[in-house]
């Protein structure tokens, strides 16, 4: 027995003395804030850009330089938070908050409205509508294709307040989208970017320089301005600035879409009709 103990100690001995010294820790304290009430909780957003610090009766929603974005109504019980999400596959954001003491469970869906720059993008509407509905698409993308029909519905229920805008987001991997969003620019300056736009999609199968030229003579373009216009390097940065424009406002796919900076998840007639009349509302100044 005492043999045993005695082995017992000397391996824990030499294991103690084999274990290396813990490195150091290089750290940084990368900003400070004070919220504007005693946190009980605090959780990260999913995309690291924002805080949610939980307070008695409020989530309070905070940008990484401290300031106050939003505050979210809560039940008083609550006090502990957590995000979770899938930015990658599109899903919605959520914040979940709990209370120790009854149990309770709230969960809470939020996006944040963003300000996206339409100048100079093609659109379709009132040009003053209060409604600015912006899609973020790609010519070679299938589910795009499939919006004008919905689109067309919308702006025949709200003729007088919806203006819907386009912003290229050409997609890596497709090899003619870009050159698409190019041919589509030159068409917009003769007045026919939507036309131009429908006859993308019918021939989305078979996009290629042949073809952009075919289309444009199919709609009566000035082949000789339309052909000059292809070759404006000023194109290309109108669609790069597009892009910057759909990343900085969260665009990771197509198509993407958005209801007066407001993140549209139901793309179907009911679900962006619903988005409308809640902005309409807005403006009337019913809740």
């Amino acid at each position: 027995m005492r043999l045993k103990t005695f082995l017992l100690i000397s391996l824990f001995g030499a294991m103690c003395f084999s274990v290396p010294a813990q490195a150091k820790v290089d750290s940084t304290i990368s900003n400070s804030f004070k919220p504007a009430s005693a946190p009980l909780d605090i959780a990260s957003s999913v995309n690291g850009k924002y805080v949610f610090v939980l307070s008695k009766g409020a989530v309070n929603i905070y940008s990484n330089d401290g300031k106050l974005e939003d505050t979210i109504a809560v039940d008083p019980s609550c006090n502990r938070i957590s995000a979770s999400g899938l930015d990658m596959a599109s899903l919605e954001d959520k914040i979940f908050v709990s209370s120790d003491t009854t149990g309770m469970v709230q969960e809470i869906s939020y996006s944040f409205i963003v300000k996206i720059d339409t100048t100079d993008a093609p659109f379709l509407g009132m040009p003053e509508a209060p409604i600015s509905v912006v899609i973020f698409s790609d010519f070679q993308c299938p589910y795009c294709s499939r919006l004008s029909p919905i689109f067309a519905q919308l702006l025949e229920q709200n003729p007088e307040t919806v203006k819907i805008a386009y912003k290229h987001f050409p997609i890596r991997g497709h090899e003619q989208a870009a050159p698409a969003a190019v041919a589509a620019i030159a068409a917009q300056k003769q007045g026919k970017f939507w036309e131009y736009h429908d006859k993308l999609f019918e021939n989305m199968k078979d996009l290629k320089p042949e073809k952009f030229l075919e289309i444009a003579t199919s709609l009566g373009l000035d082949m000789t301005k339309f052909q000059k216009d292809m070759t404006d390097p000023q194109n290309m940065a109108r669609i790069n600035k597009d892009q910057q424009d759909g990343a900085a406002a969260g665009v990771k796919g197509t198509p993407s879409i958005f209801i007066n900076g407001r993140t549209v998840k139901d793309r179907s007639v009911v679900g962006m009709q619903k988005m409308i009349d809640e902005e309409l509302a807005k403006k009337s100044g019913k809740k």
